[in-house]
């Protein structure tokens, strides 16, 4: 019986030493802005994705 109780003991040691894992944020790894050339030809609705698109990065990934 003693000896669980020791091995219970030394367990909770080790376990109370060990580090958590650290989460890494790549959420805004894969988007960046759109850009557009002077020369391109944009429909009205095609320019509104595109702004909306770049103000959602700003907001979540653009500040950091």
């Amino acid at each position: 019986m003693t000896k669980f109780v020791i091995f219970g003991l030394f367990t909770l040691a080790l376990v109370g030493c060990a580090s958590a894992p650290q989460t890494v944020d790549t959420s805004c790894t894969w988007v960046r802005p759109i850009y557009i050339a002077n020369n391109d030809k944009l429909t009205p609705r095609t320019a509104e994705q595109i702004l909306a698109h770049d103000e959602k990065w700003q907001k979540f990934c653009g500040a950091k």
